[in-house]
């Protein structure tokens, strides 16, 4: 097999992980219930770095399901004991966005952008 077909492995993983992420994000907003979720905890990260908020919430058949967001994803303001909305998937509670995220444009997903600009860029020199 030569280099450009195994160039090719790479370029359709990454496909596969765009199609993943933009799958997640529309099934959430598509079938999504909104809940009031609970942060129950902020990890700093190292040097500089924003926290991230652990939110705790329920399903509204009882489970009690976690989830982690960055502070964009939050109100301004949000500390450990205060209510932050997320839009979590019926059918896989684990799908879960706050309500921020949800009604954040696809294009300005960071997440989505740097995949889509990196299977640009692979594509082309793979395929020129």
């Amino acid at each position: 097999m030569d280099s450009d077909r195994l160039l090719l492995i790479p370029a359709l993983l990454g496909l596969v992980a765009l199609v993943w992420v933009f799958r997640k994000r529309l099934l959430v907003r598509a079938r999504g219930v909104e809940v009031n979720a609970r942060c129950y905890d902020r990890e700093w990260r190292a040097q500089g770095g924003g926290p991230t908020f652990l939110l705790g919430f329920r399903t509204e058949d009882g489970r009690r399901m976690t989830c982690s967001a960055t502070e964009g994803d939050v109100p301004p303001g949000t500390r450990t004991g205060d209510t932050v909305r997320v839009r979590y998937d019926p059918a896989a509670p684990g799908r879960v966005e706050t309500v921020i995220a949800s009604r954040r444009p696809l294009w300005k997903r960071v997440d989505l952008a740097v995949l889509v600009v990196l299977e640009i860029v692979f594509l082309t020199y793979v395929l020129r």
